[in-house]
This record gives structure tokens, C-alpha cells and sequence, in this order.
């Protein structure tokens, strides 16, 4: 029996693959159906924005290989509700806290501080979801900053910023510079055009400059106390501590013969439990005859696998956070 495909989606946390479709008499998608049950629509999407410039800041990085060879590193800030560029910036080394610490001061010395900054779970941007407080954490408390980040296994909260990224790639690979030194100066260049001078079609075509300088401002008002993070890091310890307490394990009693006997303070053990690698080349899973494609968001990264008669579900072992379930956990 030939295996039944299907894809996952890294738009929402749980959803693996929707119910199939009901056939109907008439060709093509009905009132409420989507036309593809591969692929959610992007109108089916609800988009967040801040209504205040400074009240949200996107912090991320992506990799960059420059003409002469050398990899750098590219980080990019941006206002949520402006979409103003506030402190894209390159550097020689692979992504860390200190130049994320560095982009950061930059930017907040120039227009001050945001009310909360949101990444991905980088650990050189946010620890709190592992349960730590990291230096990036501590400077953005001092400057009145809340530190927040998106779900494991959900790309998509950082939209804007993927869509930033492609476009200053594209800005860049036009002309790639060849040196650390020539690519600060495209940057340069591009944050000019990209705030003054492109319109952005999120605003109306207006530029995120015109927008900056039109909305209302609610920047940081004063230090977070160091103890707001240390609680936050102490919940999603404590969340992490429950959640891998409910992974099954194995609870084996051993008679002096070697004889295994029934433990009664065990708990069933689940069908298949184990730590699995997903690799690049290698993102497909298979459940009772479906062969179900990862997204390439999942590559490089280890998960606890856990299989039961009725659920298959991939568990980040760091924050036990549940980033990948079948059958679907979302409906439309």
C-alpha cells in the first residue's frame, strides 16, 4: 500500500494537515473551503501590528556570503508599527549575544528604548524560555525593555522581519560586496532608501519614515526590576519540569534471576518514545501509512519523538513546548 502524503504548515503551532475536503457536485472550492488542503491560505491569516511606534521592536539575524567568500552575520531591527529600519547591522562572527547586545545599544541610543523587544528562542537573543537570564536580557531590562519571543516551531511571529531579510538580500546580491567594510556601506545605503525613500505596502504605500514620524509614541518609561525576568524564567523552567515529567519513560523492575517484573508505580509507557535528529536531507516522518514532510524551519534541531495509538507528536527537548502534532490540533 502506497504510503498517504502530507504537509506540514509553519503557520501555526500544532497544525499538521486539515480534514479532508467534502466532495461536492459543482467544480471548484465552495463558500468556506480552501482550495488546496495542503496549504492554508494567506488570507486565512490574522496579521498583528502595533498601533504605537516603540512599543514593539523585531530583533533578528541571518547569515550572508560576501563575494570574497567570508560568511558574516546580519542583524536586523525594525519598529513593528512603523517598519522602520531602527539598526541593520553586519558583523564578522557567527550570531551571539555580545553583537546582538551591540545592535541593540546602537539603536536605543539613537531613538531611545522600545517598550518590549520580540526574537525567535536564539539563544543570543532570549534565554528565558531555557529557563536563563542572559546579558542581552539584563541591558534590555535596564532600558525598560520586556525581552519577549515567539513559540517554538513558529516562524511565522517574526514575519515582518523574514520579509525584510529577503528584501535587503535581494538589495544586496545585485552589487555583493566583497568585504565586511563594502557590505556596511550597502547597508547604509539600503537603510536610507528603505526608510526615506521606498514605499511599503504595509503602509499604504506610505515610508516607514512618513509612518515614524505620524503615529503616536510609547517608548520604555522606566528599568524593569531584575526580578520580573527571574520570575519569567523560573515559570517556563517550572512549565519546561511538568512537561518533560509527562514523557513517558521506561520502568523496568529486575528480579535477582534477571526476570523483568510489572512495575506498579509506573506509568504506561507510550508506543514509541525516543530523542530523534532532523536533519536537512532527511525531514520526512512517517504515522499509520502517512508519510508527512517537516517544514526545512524543523532541520538541525533534535526533538523528543513520542508515538501513541491516536497522536504523534515532536516535543522541544529544551522547552518541552509541544511544536508539532498529527493529527491536526488546528481547524479553520
Amino acid at each position: 500500500m502506497a504510503p498517504k502524503h502530507a504537509t506540514t504548515g509553519t503557520q501555526d503551532r500544532y497544525c499538521v494537515l486539515s480534514p479532508p475536503a467534502p466532495k461536492h457536485t459543482t467544480d471548484g472550492p465552495q463558500k468556506g473551503e480552501y482550495s488546496s488542503p495542503k496549504k492554508r491560505p494567506k488570507s486565512s491569516y490574522i496579521p498583528f501590528v502595533r498601533a504605537t511606534v516603540m512599543s514593539l521592536w523585531q530583533l533578528d539575524a541571518f547569515e550572508y556570503r560576501l563575494a570574497g567568500g567570508q560568511t558574516v552575520t546580519v542583524y536586523q531591527l525594525l519598529d513593528d508599527a512603523s517598519r522602520l529600519d531602527v539598526g541593520t547591522h553586519a558583523y564578522s562572527r557567527s550570531e551571539n549575544s555580545a553583537d546582538a547586545k551591540h545592535v541593540l545599544e546602537r539603536a536605543i541610543g539613537t531613538y531611545g528604548a522600545p517598550k518590549e523587544l520580540l526574537s525567535d528562542n536564539s539563544l543570543a537573543f532570549n534565554q528565558l524560555r531555557a529557563g536563563r537570564i542572559g546579558s542581552v536580557e539584563i541591558f534590555l531590562a535596564a532600558k525598560g525593555t520586556m525581552p519577549i519571543s515567539g513559540l517554538p516551531g513558529k516562524p511565522t511571529t517574526q514575519g515582518k522581519n523574514e520579509r525584510s531579510h529577503q528584501t535587503l538580500i535581494r538589495f544586496l546580491d545585485v552589487n555583493r560586496p566583497a568585504t565586511l567594510k563594502q557590505l556596511q556601506a550597502r547597508i547604509r545605503r539600503f537603510r536610507e532608501h528603505y526608510n526615506n525613500r521606498r514605499p511599503h505596502q504595509a503602509l499604504d504605500n506610505a515610508t516607514p519614515r512618513t509612518a515614524w514620524d505620524l503615529l503616536p509614541h510609547t517608548p520604555a518609561t522606566g528599568p524593569i526590576p531584575l526580578s520580573v525576568l527571574e520570575a519569567k524564567a523560573s515559570q517556563y523552567r517550572q512549565a519546561r519540569a511538568r512537561r518533560q515529567a509527562h514523557l513517558d519513560r521506561a520502568g523496568l523492575t529486575i528480579s535477582k534471576t534477571g526476570a523483568i517484573l510489572p512495575d506498579e508505580n509506573a506509568r504506561e509507557k507510550a508506543a514509541d518514545q525516543s530523542l530523534v535528529d532532523v536533519t536537512r536531507a532527511n525531514r520526512q516522518v512517517y504515522y499509520q501509512g502517512f508519510h508527512i514532510s517537516l517544514p526545512s524551519t524543523y532541520a538541525d534541531r533534535q526533538f523528543y519523538r513520542t508515538i501513541t495509538d491516536d497522536t504523534f507528536l515532536l516535543t522541544d527537548p529544551t522547552t518541552g513546548e509541544i511544536v508539532f502534532s498529527f493529527p491536526c490540533r488546528w481547524s479553520p
